[in-house]
């Protein structure tokens, strides 16, 4: 038992180590620049044990996108019946906090191909969580699918402009912003 226990938590450190690796050279790389040897030599590893847990530096985007994915819905699952500047305030303080990697994958450095499965689960997310709540219309399945496409687009971009231009913004800050340029009148 405790052998499993100390082969779990060199697991973790490992994986920790190259998504730690990634962020760091995300900050100075793109994505497609991004090699498995750049990675490995940051985190410490060798090539063998990075293959040990991943197929290539994409499966180790899907693996951490799949995990926060995963925690921020329960987080927005939470929070829905919450006032909606306190919603947006923790989802930004999420990403900012324990999605760093993310961040950086939907930055002016990241992976077009994970911008877009971003943009995907927010129109996902948007028409589950959010639509029902509009208060205009009604809105035929054409004007629906293109009113969830304008405002999931549109809080992207938000947030990648916020990423592109440093973060320069709390959360708080951010949260705000977002809260009055999405007028009342739209959302309940």
């Amino acid at each position: 038992m405790n052998e499993e226990i100390m082969t779990d938590a060199r697991i973790l450190k490992t994986k920790r180590n190259t998504r730690k690796a990634l962020i760091s050279l995300l900050k100075i790389k793109k994505y497609d620049d991004i090699s498995v040897k750049d990675i490995c030599e940051e985190a410490g590893v060798s090539r063998g044990t990075f293959y040990l847990h991943y197929k290539d530096k994409f499966d180790l985007v899907q693996q951490y996108q799949y995990e926060i994915t995963k925690e921020g819905s329960k987080r927005v699952q939470n929070l829905l019946h919450s006032e909606r500047h306190l919603l947006y305030y923790h989802m930004l303080n999420f990403w900012n906090n324990e999605a760093e990697l993310l961040l950086l994958l939907i930055s002016k450095n990241g992976s077009p191909y994970i911008q877009n499965q971003l943009k995907e689960m927010l129109q996902y997310n948007a028409k589950v969580n959010v639509f029902p709540h509009i208060k205009v219309g009604p809105f035929s399945q054409q004007e629906q699918h293109y009113f969830i496409i304008f405002l999931s687009n549109a809080i992207f971009g938000v947030i990648q402009e916020w990423v592109n231009n440093g973060q320069q913004e709390t959360p708080k800050e951010l949260s705000e912003i977002i809260y009055k340029i999405i007028p009342d009148a739209l959302l309940g």
